[in-house]
């Protein structure tokens, strides 16, 4: 299911031949992003089975929380993709990704220490300024709230997961001793300890970003963009995920708290 719908999702999302598509910046972006963080958080599986020892597993497991600090410096997208800056008011640096293949709408942030934000260049094909102003006030709202740095804590909690499992492996392929299971049976409790929290949790973080944008450039604009955001089914996949509140959820959470 999670495959077929991502399928639809990208023909729908790009635009042109297929050599055309597979050539396009903002492809190439997106590839090169996910092999280098799929490396890194996969990294301690394949250290584990030449390990020599379980403390060499330990320490390999916090390389990859150091792998994404040293990413998060950079933009996400601009090896390949043009970036330019937008000069809008606002106490953090703007950007806009000219995408030349991809429809998708989004933003984010990028960044740790010093926070930036990100526009895909398909939301200005059909949100206004002021709409526009409003996805930024949200992704302000994000930074305010110091989400990008929960997004750390976030993080850490699965490599702390990554480690256990790592140890399985080295366990019952390296030293083929009976703490595979452990470790394995460890992660696991992790995983679901942790997990159906913490997507509560980031539904909570959207919600109030959403209200943070409402009350920057009023809730009619920041509504209505919403609204066009789900018109235009240009969403990225996540928006539509168990971290992401419904539209209806969204909306109204804003007009009850703005009242």
């Amino acid at each position: 299911m999670a495959v077929s719908a991502s399928s639809i999702y990208y023909r729908r999302l790009y635009e042109g031949e297929l050599l055309e598509i597979l050539l396009s910046p903002e492809f190439l972006d997106e590839v090169l992003s996910i092999l280098l963080f799929q490396s890194i958080m996969l990294f301690p599986f394949f250290a584990s089975m030449k390990a020599g020892s379980p403390f060499e597993v330990i320490f390999l497991a916090p390389l990859g929380f150091i792998g994404y600090l040293i990413l998060s410096f950079k933009f996400p997208l601009g090896l390949f993709t043009r970036i330019e800056p937008l000069d809008y008011p606002v106490p953090y640096k703007v950007y806009v990704a000219k995408l030349e293949r991809i429809k998708e709408a989004n933003a984010f942030v990028s960044g740790i220490i010093k926070p930036r934000i990100i526009l895909l260049s398909p939301l200005f094909e059909f949100l206004n300024d002021d709409e526009i102003k409003g996805v930024i006030a949200h992704e302000i709202g994000h930074i305010e709230h110091k989400d990008h740095l929960k997004i750390l804590v976030m993080l850490l909690i699965s490599i702390i997961g990554i480690e256990l499992l790592a140890l399985s492996f080295y366990y019952e392929f390296v030293a083929g001793d009976e703490f595979s299971s452990l470790f394995l049976t460890l992660g696991l409790i992790l995983t679901l300890l942790f997990g159906p929290p913490l997507s509560y949790y980031w539904r909570r973080v959207e919600l109030k970003a959403d209200l943070h944008a409402a009350r920057t450039v009023g809730k009619d604009a920041y509504i209505s963009a919403l609204r066009k955001l789900y018109e235009h089914d240009l969403l990225p996949l996540d928006w539509g995920s168990e971290d992401h509140p419904k539209l209806e959820k969204r909306i109204e959470y804003i007009i009850k708290n703005l009242e």
